[in-house]
Formats: structure tokens, sequence, C-alpha cells
């Protein structure tokens, strides 16, 4: 469990910095290794979809594993109610941060074939942005939660 969080730490902050010089590259028109704003941008979505995807994976990986250990009596079950209020706050916020994120993506190549208003991208990404530094700050709370949640179990066997 801990490695797949450091793991996922790791991945957390490689797409903050991602984000960050995508969106710097579309402000101030640089490149990095010879990437354009646009292939840039295409990386930094991949990085993005496999590190939110591997987040979640965690959350519903070890709360299952929690649920499977309540269910065979080896916890009580207020740590699944807890574990239910983790998933609440955290998920939402994931999946609100993907739409943001995608649709600044999704924009961003129509603002390339000149079909949309370009002055939204600016905005969006923005948006976008600061949507997912909160859902860093989120992401970081329910770790420390879900983590804490399998120590008491763990504690509690002992």
């Amino acid at each position: 469990m801990w490695l797949f969080m450091i793991i996922c730490y790791i991945m957390m902050a490689s797409n903050f910095l991602n984000i960050l010089l995508t969106g710097l590259m579309g402000y101030f028109k640089f490149t990095i290794w010879d990437a354009t704003h646009a292939r840039f941008a295409i990386f930094t979505i991949l990085i993005f979809i496999l590190t939110e995807t591997l987040v979640m994976f965690f959350f519903i990986a070890t709360g299952k594993s929690i649920k499977q250990m309540i269910q065979d009596g080896r916890g009580d079950t207020k740590h699944w109610q807890r574990v239910k209020k983790v998933k609440k706050w955290v998920f939402p916020q994931i999946i609100l941060t993907i739409i943001l994120v995608g649709a600044v993506f999704i924009h961003g190549g129509v603002v390339d074939n000149n079909l949309a208003l370009s002055w939204l991208h600016g905005p969006l990404f923005l948006l976008a942005f600061f949507q997912h530094m909160w859902s860093l700050v989120i992401k970081n709370r329910s770790f420390r939660e879900q983590v804490n949640i399998a120590a008491e179990i763990s504690k509690e066997l002992e």
C-alpha cells in the first residue's frame, strides 16, 4: 500500500509540473525539448489521465480491502463509514478535475484549428489549474485518512 501511494504522489507531482509547464508554454510561447505547446499538452493529458486513474484505483482497492476485512469480522463498521466519507470527498473532486482538464485539452485542439474563441482557452486553463490544485489538497487529506483507517484496523487486530 505504501509503495503504491508513494508512486501516486510522485505522479501527482509530475502532473502538477506538466500542467504548469503546459500552461506557461501556452502563455509565453516557448518549447520544451522541441515540443510545441500542443505536443506537450498531448503528453501532459496522457500522464494526467493515467495518474488520476491510479489515484482512483488506490481508493477503490484499499476501500475494498477494508470492506472485506470488516465483513470478515476483523474491523468495526465505523471504519467503513469513514471510508465512504473519504470516497465522497475525493471522487467528485477527481472527476471534476478530469472534466475541466479534459475540456481545456479539447478546447486547445479546437483553438489550434481556428474553430473556437481563443480568448476562452486561457481562463478555462486557469479554472482547471486551480481546481487541480484544490483536488491535490483533497487527495492528500484523503490519502492520510485512508491510511489512518487501515492503521487503526491493523492495531485492532493485534
